[in-house]
């Protein structure tokens, strides 16, 4: 759990979006991952006084508090965690819904979700602590594996997900959503929604991957029923009689099977993909590449 160059950038990038960072609770206390280096160059993107940072024993991380409070604007930096051993403000296991009565609920600008909640098994009842400790009008900010970061946790994340649980209907805005590769820290990808381009988003490639989200609360959501994934909820994708999803033989591949042979053709044309699929770079039009300095230069 930690603020890397990509997490640091996507901070910046939420705050040009409209976050504020007055009151902000991270799930988990956030260690900072940023070279110093890195942490100048970001301070003459941002035009920002050098970062202060606390003498820390040889060995031991340093916080974010420092960072939140300088850089950020934070008057009140919390964290929770399931246990006190990086004494975070709370302890709280998220697999367990937040008190009700609890007077922190509602009460947070901004929510951190940086490499947390793919360690918390029940992700949904963590999720929906998160939203209830947001305030109305303040914002959730996730940073979560997406790719090849199996075992990292319990879960990989795919955009699908966030773009379901955060829909107007369901009292929210949804203001990115980010594909970062962590070996490419220049540059971001912005992924198109399912819903606008009416066919599922597909991500294959060699090299991890972490999906960046900002979302608004618009308003108290109350009961929240389960999404549905947007291609089985979407009555129009399946007006061509559901050929998108169907799994028959057709095509190229009723003379393979006639052959016996569609079994290896299969296998062939996955290790093709896979090879030019390796890359640094993500496929248009679902992938929008975007210059990480620019995008945050002041």
């Amino acid at each position: 759990m930690g603020i890397d160059a990509h997490n640091l950038n996507f901070l910046a990038h939420a705050q040009d979006l409209g976050v504020q960072y007055g009151r902000t609770l991270a799930i988990g206390r956030q260690a900072l991952f940023v070279e110093d280096r890195a942490l100048r160059a970001h301070a003459t993107w941002r035009r920002q006084q050098p970062l202060q940072l606390p003498a820390v024993a040889p060995g031991r991380p340093t916080y974010f508090e420092p960072l939140m409070q300088q850089w950020f604007g934070a008057q009140q930096a919390d964290s929770v965690d399931a246990s006190d051993y990086e004494s975070a403000t709370f302890v709280h296991d998220m697999n367990l819904p937040w008190p009700v009565l609890s007077p922190q609920r509602g009460q947070y600008d901004a929510v951190l979700d940086f490499g947390c909640l793919e360690h918390v098994f029940d992700f949904p009842t963590a999720w929906r602590n998160a939203v209830d400790l947001c305030r109305v009008g303040g914002h959730i900010l996730h940073a979560l594996p997406a790719n090849n970061l199996s075992g990292h946790g319990f879960y990989q994340f795919s955009p699908e997900l966030f773009f379901s649980l955060y829909t107007p209907e369901r009292g929210f805005q949804m203001k990115a959503v980010l594909f970062v590769q962590k070996a490419d820290p220049a540059h971001w990808w912005r992924v198109a929604s399912p819903l606008d381009v009416k066919r599922r988003v597909n991500l294959r490639n060699s090299h991890e991957v972490y999906v960046l989200v900002l979302a608004q609360k618009l308003r108290e959501p109350g009961l929240l029923a389960a999404p549905q994934q947007s291609d089985y909820a979407q009555d129009e994708w399946l007006q061509d009689g559901g050929k998108a999803l169907a799994t028959g033989v057709s095509g190229w591949q009723a003379p393979l099977a006639a052959l016996g042979l569609l079994d290896a053709a299969r296998r062939w044309r996955a290790t093709l993909q896979a090879l030019g699929s390796a890359g640094l770079a993500l496929p248009a039009p679902d992938y929008e590449r975007l210059d990480v300095a620019p995008l945050l230069s002041r």
